[in-house]
């Protein structure tokens, strides 16, 4: 394969002066390595809020009796879904789908003789929860929902409560301990349990620890009287498949023209959606300050260079060296130099994304939660992509302004130069 001359020269003198090379290569690199082992972490940050906000409470999708969405907040037991059964199965049979269980909301009291707390209660399916709780996909990780003290509910359990870590500091209660929990009926009246404190929770929402209680979803319904659900709740076996599970739930909701509508986690999530573009924005900063420190880094080579061979290039133009040649030439070492930085600045980030994933960077509880975790690099192909792209991008805008001054330069001028 014959190779361009012009290429040939630009591979020589990009290593004619091999310190200054050296500098510039290591600040292209330094800047790739800064976007992937900085991206990484905010990759590996979303990805494991986003599956411990699913696998504690949201689920993939959550489906509701049609008018929940809209009005349930101020009548909750006037949308309920009833013939669940048959909804399940439906449901189960679609591809993805790993989960659905049932769930029924309401707010009571909760007593221990000393302490009254209002309090947020949530019906469950003990073994489907417990399968959604399960966080198989990231390394290392606790489950969406971790018991503190005591038991997790089982499906036997009869008059059993598990409460959130605030609430029960709240109560001054602990495991073994006897409360009542009253509430008001689907019907208006007020109904009340003696239950006992089977165990104390906590998930990565703060806020739902401090107020939240759980209980076997047949107790709940007994407790306000009614034999339907709220919300059935999907889990996938993949977040990455939730669009095409909804897509399908939607398809049996119109076919069989069943009252209900349906909500995907991320509509639900509005602390991670928050996150994720306060994150993105500072990212974008960062990648904006990388691009300027490598412009002017190959900027500042290019012009030494310029200036070095100003006589070298007095004397190709007095050859034929045309001004398109001159500046082909220039732009053509940008571009080696971007292209052998971003590639050195790749394979470092690589290997120290894995040595630093494989101890870890232990993390403090971000804002509104209580429980810390251990961050990651991860390596995303897209991150790759754009750190190679930001180095061959920098390196040719940077080197376009002193490729274009020395295709502009006088001959006799360039011969003269000293």
């Amino acid at each position: 394969m014959n190779i361009p001359i012009s290429i040939k020269l630009a591979i020589r003198n990009v290593f004619r002066n091999k310190i200054r090379t050296l500098i510039t290569l290591a600040a292209i690199a330094f800047g790739s390595v800064s976007i992937i082992i900085a991206g990484g972490f905010f990759e590996d940050t979303f990805l494991q809020m986003r599956e411990a906000v699913i696998h504690s409470h949201l689920g993939h999708l959550q489906i509701y009796a049609k008018g929940y969405i809209d009005h349930g907040a101020s009548a909750p037991f006037d949308y309920l879904i009833e013939d669940t059964e048959q909804i399940i199965r439906q449901i189960s049979d679609i591809k993805h789908v790993t989960l659905v269980t049932p769930r029924i909301a309401f707010s009571g009291m909760i007593s221990t003789g000393d302490n009254t707390v209002s309090v947020f209660c949530e019906g469950v399916n003990p073994e489907g929860e417990l399968l959604l709780n399960k966080i198989e996909n990231i390394k290392d990780a606790e489950t969406g929902l971790a018991i503190q003290e005591g038991d997790n509910l089982a499906k036997e359990d009869q008059f059993k409560v598990i409460l959130g870590r605030g609430l029960a500091k709240n109560l001054g209660a602990k495991p073994g301990d006897s409360v009542v929990l009253l509430t008001n009926t689907v019907g208006g009246s007020l109904n009340a349990f003696d239950m006992n404190v089977k165990g104390i929770f906590f998930t990565a929402a703060k806020e739902f620890d401090d107020r939240a209680l759980r209980l076997p979803i047949e107790m709940a319904q007994n407790l306000i009287r009614t034999e339907g659900v709220q919300t059935l709740v999907v889990l996938l076996d993949r977040t990455e498949n939730t669009e095409k599970a909804k897509d399908e739930v939607l398809k049996i909701i119109q076919k069989g023209k069943l009252p209900l509508e349906l909500k995907i986690w991320k509509q639900l999530a509005d602390f991670y959606n928050k996150t994720v573009q306060l994150y993105g924005k500072q990212f974008f900063i960062l990648k904006l300050i990388i691009m300027v420190i490598v412009v002017l880094s190959i900027f500042n080579t290019i012009n030494m260079a310029i200036w070095e061979r100003t006589r070298e290039i007095g004397t190709i133009m007095a050859m034929g060296y045309k001004k398109i040649d001159i500046l082909r030439l220039f732009l053509a070492e940008g571009f080696i130099l971007g292209v052998l930085g971003g590639t050195s600045g790749i394979a470092i980030g690589v290997i120290l994304a894995k040595i630093i994933s494989f101890f870890g960077i232990p993390m403090p509880p971000p804002p509104g939660a209580t429980v810390g975790w251990t961050a990651l690099i991860k390596i995303v192909p897209d991150l790759l992509i754009s750190s190679m792209f930001i180095s061959v991008a920098a390196s040719l805008i940077s080197s376009f302004y002193p490729a274009y001054k020395a295709s502009n330069l006088n001959i006799t001028d360039a011969l003269r130069h000293y």
